[in-house]
């Protein structure tokens, strides 16, 4: 996605977040999310991005880079993942979150687990549950392989092929779970009943 597809799928994000905040059972929405309808920051310069970059040494991804552009880090990356790095606190796994790669290095021989040291670290917080892009397993576009790894589930790292699809899957798995009211869930519900739910929430964002 570019960066005119990024603002509207992440604008209805926040819409359907907070239509399903409750009160009783959620942490306190902040004032200038409620003010802004928007789980969003302001949008990275590009010499942001740039700095961001010359600090990795390494070009970023594209859905990734888009993203940037058009908020510069989020909040409530669905119901697991509280807070998701801007250019400024983007950094490798091993730097920023080392007791992932104690528990989970090798888990499964072949799969990105040996690989871990490598990785770049998305998010900042999270219920026992990080999010990561792997620099060594990019595809015909650019877009490196982006997984969720959640101590809780039982399970190793799940793999997506891009940061844009990691968040479409989040975005997905957020209403499986809160149901929000909104237009995805109506459109959800009419492509329930007849028999086939569309692949992509994105894909409805405008």
């Amino acid at each position: 996605m570019d960066r005119d597809e990024w603002r509207p799928f992440l604008k209805r994000w926040s819409e359907e977040w907070i239509a399903g905040h409750d009160p009783e059972r959620d942490a306190p929405l902040e004032a200038e999310v409620v003010r802004d309808g928007w789980l969003g920051f302001a949008p990275a310069r590009p010499e942001e991005i740039a700095a961001a970059e010359a600090r990795l040494g390494q070009m970023l991804p594209p859905s990734l880079r888009t993203f940037l552009l058009a908020t510069n880090g989020w909040r409530n990356a669905g119901s697991f993942i509280y807070r998701l790095a801007g250019t400024a606190e983007l950094g490798w796994l091993r730097d920023m979150d080392e007791h992932w790669i104690d528990a989970y290095g090798g888990y499964e021989a072949g799969d990105v687990t040996d690989h871990l040291e490598r990785c770049l670290q998305i998010s900042l917080a999270g219920d026992a549950c990080v999010l990561f892009l792997d620099p060594g397993d990019v595809d015909g576009d650019g877009e490196w392989a982006a997984y969720r790894l959640a101590s809780w589930s039982g399970e190793g790292p799940s793999r997506h092929a891009s940061f844009g699809d990691l968040m479409g899957d989040l975005h997905a798995g957020f209403h499986a779970l809160c149901k929000p009211p909104g237009r995805t869930r109506d459109e959800w519900d009419v492509h329930d009943h007849a028999g086939a739910r569309p692949g992509d929430p994105r894909d409805a964002a405008g």
